[in-house]
């Protein structure tokens, strides 16, 4: 439990130093809200599309398939769970609402999921945590944009199935379960794309922090009951589904570690593409980011320990 501790405190560290270029080139009015749109734009369509589809380039054998829909469905039942828990508390139709239902649902799955799963369990928690990106795609490409679009994007297969989120989960798995294996040619251009997908996001969180009030962020007790929802009951939760569906251990592990991460940071992407409060998103996500490196040790902790 020591070693998971160190593990998730260095990748936060690690986060915190990405975003702090971000925050040093806006306080330096050396980019600006054009940069933010426009890296915005990359990340969606572009760079975690290419993550997706890398995630999936795998042999395909029986028992890691098995294990990686026993680490869909959890991902689905902890989605579902989050979206009832964002519609009960958070009815309102404000901007700072809007927010915090999508932070509660949404969390930092790939940016610190995918290094803490690497390092606890190597390769195949990177696969197995690959099942929970995958619902995670979907839900922030269904409901979280939804959500952050006020309306303006309406849910519809046209949009669901032509998304560039949900249009790489759907191709990903293609070429898994039909064991294609991409060329080096198409691979590596793929691969490099892809590893934009931690240090890119976070540059322009950093930025957005850089224009934000993290303080007044934090008043209310309506963030404040959204921090415990995310880094709290939802681990919890996927701590009791994974015993109660008695879940292999690297399952259970690789889940827990993504379902306890903060908020994403696509929180912030949506809010710059759909112009909604971009200070508020960027201080929701650096909060969160900062305080989960007090629970996240914890319950990523329990998962090894006891599951």
């Amino acid at each position: 439990m020591l070693q998971s501790v160190l593990t998730v405190g260095q990748q936060v560290l690690i986060l915190f130093i990405l975003s702090g270029v971000g925050f040093a080139l806006g306080k330096a009015k050396m980019v600006g809200e054009a940069f933010s749109r426009g890296c915005s734009q990359l990340i969606m369509y572009v760079v975690s599309p290419c993550m997706m589809v890398v995630a999936f380039q795998r042999s395909f054998e029986k028992e890691g398939f098995h294990n990686f829909c026993m680490a869909l469905l959890l991902a689905v039942l902890i989605h579902l769970l989050g979206i009832a828990m964002a519609q009960l508390f958070f009815r309102q139709k404000t901007e700072k609402a809007v927010a915090l239902r999508f932070s509660v649902v949404h969390s930092n799955s790939g940016f610190m999921g995918y290094p803490l799963q690497m390092a606890l369990l190597g390769t195949i928690g990177i696969f197995y945590g690959s099942a929970y990106v995958t619902v995670f795609t979907v839900c922030s490409w269904t409901y979280g944009l939804m959500q952050m679009s006020g309306g303006r994007v309406k849910a519809s297969a046209k949009t669901l199935l032509l998304n560039p989120g949900v249009l790489s989960v759907v191709v990903a798995m293609a070429l898994y379960l039909g064991n294609v294996s991409l060329p080096e040619l198409i691979l590596t251009p793929v691969t490099y794309l892809s590893q934009l997908n931690t240090p890119l996001p976070m540059v322009v969180v950093g930025y957005q922090l850089s224009q934000a009030n993290i303080l007044a962020v934090l008043r209310g007790w309506d963030t404040w009951l959204a921090i415990f929802l995310r880094l709290i009951v939802t681990p919890a939760i996927a701590l009791g589904l994974c015993l109660l569906l008695h879940a292999d251990h690297a399952v259970a592990v690789a889940v827990v570690a993504a379902a306890s991460a903060p908020c994403a940071a696509l929180l912030s992407i949506f809010a710059a593409r759909f112009e909604r409060d971009t200070a508020l998103a960027s201080g929701l996500v650096a909060a969160e980011t900062l305080l989960s490196a007090l629970t996240m040790p914890i319950m990523v902790g329990l998962a090894v320990a006891f599951l």
